[in-house]
């Protein structure tokens, strides 16, 4: 039979995926994703707690710092921001703006603390940096381009300061394994060109770091997925530079068929018919059958939730 595609070569992971395990996501939009898609299974993971991340000098300041600076906050139409993380922790008073920040930084460091995996995507070798203190940002927060100076990183910096951030990680957690990805997400301000000679870099930077220290930093092909496995713009969403809803699930797929543990496998297994019962939503509520269904369903949930005490199984919906 003829293969319309070619497959990509996920590899073996380090170890596979258990239900147990404490996973951390920081990145872009793509660790946003996939650990979601962790979050949304109840499996236990924190997701960019300071919001998207696009590059790695951003993520190697969120992981060698663990409290804010006074430099770290700049008042913009109406709002409080962090250079520290996106929007989503921008507050009304510098005060509000400053917990927020905190609470983040604490919430991400005590979870390194006690995390087996760290998945970490790049979106881009290129940074910016506040002109006016001479500081890197994780987010331009809307503040006008002239403000900014654009970077791009070399392979060896990123190398020497990806590497040097995760050592000091692996030293405090000697169990810690970290899987890098690079984001499928094309950067059509830089010019193709320019976004394709960004994504490279990472790459190369990545295959030093993996060669570095085979035995904890791994790479899932995210990335080549989309771009060789799916290569068709139906994969992409309306901007046509964003995956798809369509395209992640696939890569969600790839991921838990070749690097979960059996024993995720089977949790999730169970898991995906009761979630689809939780969702359904009839058209007849008030009838005697969809009150047995409801309760067929919690005592399913229950049973679930006794036989995997480690996680939190709400799948936030009401039953």
């Amino acid at each position: 039979m003829m293969e319309f595609r070619t497959p990509v070569d996920v590899g073996r992971p380090l170890r596979g995926i258990r239900v147990a395990d404490r996973s951390v996501f920081l990145g872009s939009c793509f660790a946003e994703h996939v650990g979601g898609r962790f979050s949304e299974a109840c499996l236990r993971a924190v997701v960019n707690p300071l919001g998207v991340m696009y590059n790695p000098m951003s993520i190697v300041r969120l992981l060698t710092t663990t409290k804010s600076g006074d430099d770290d906050f700049a008042y913009h139409d109406g709002l409080w921001h962090t250079w520290l993380g996106d929007s989503s922790l921008s507050r009304l008073t510098e005060d509000e703006c400053r917990q927020a920040t905190d609470e983040a930084l604490a919430l991400l460091h005590g979870s390194l603390a006690e995390a087996d995996l760290l998945f970490l995507t790049l979106g881009t070798s290129r940074y910016y940096v506040f002109r006016e203190r001479w500081q890197l940002v994780a987010n331009c927060h809307r503040v006008p381009q002239s403000e900014f100076a654009e970077k791009d990183l070399s392979i060896d910096e990123i190398v020497g300061s990806l590497g040097e951030a995760l050592l000091a990680l692996r030293k405090r957690n000697p169990r810690l394994v970290v899987v890098l990805t690079v984001s499928p997400y094309r950067y059509r301000k830089y010019g193709m060109h320019e976004s394709q000679l960004s994504k490279s870099r990472l790459l190369l930077a990545i295959d030093e770091l993996r060669r570095r220290h085979p035995d904890w930093i791994a790479y899932f092909p995210a990335y080549e997925i989309v771009m060789d496995e799916l290569r068709d713009y139906r994969f992409y969403a309306e901007d046509m530079l964003h995956p798809s809803a369509q395209a992640v699930d696939y890569v969600w797929s790839r991921l838990c068929d070749s690097w979960m543990a059996d024993d995720a496998k089977a949790y999730l297994a169970r898991l995906e018919p009761i979630a689809r019962s939780v969702r359904h939503r009839p058209l007849h509520p008030e009838a005697p059958g969809y009150a047995a269904f409801r309760q067929r369903t919690r005592k399913q949930l229950a049973q679930l939730q006794q036989d995997y005490p480690t996680l939190n199984i709400t799948l936030n919906f009401e039953l």
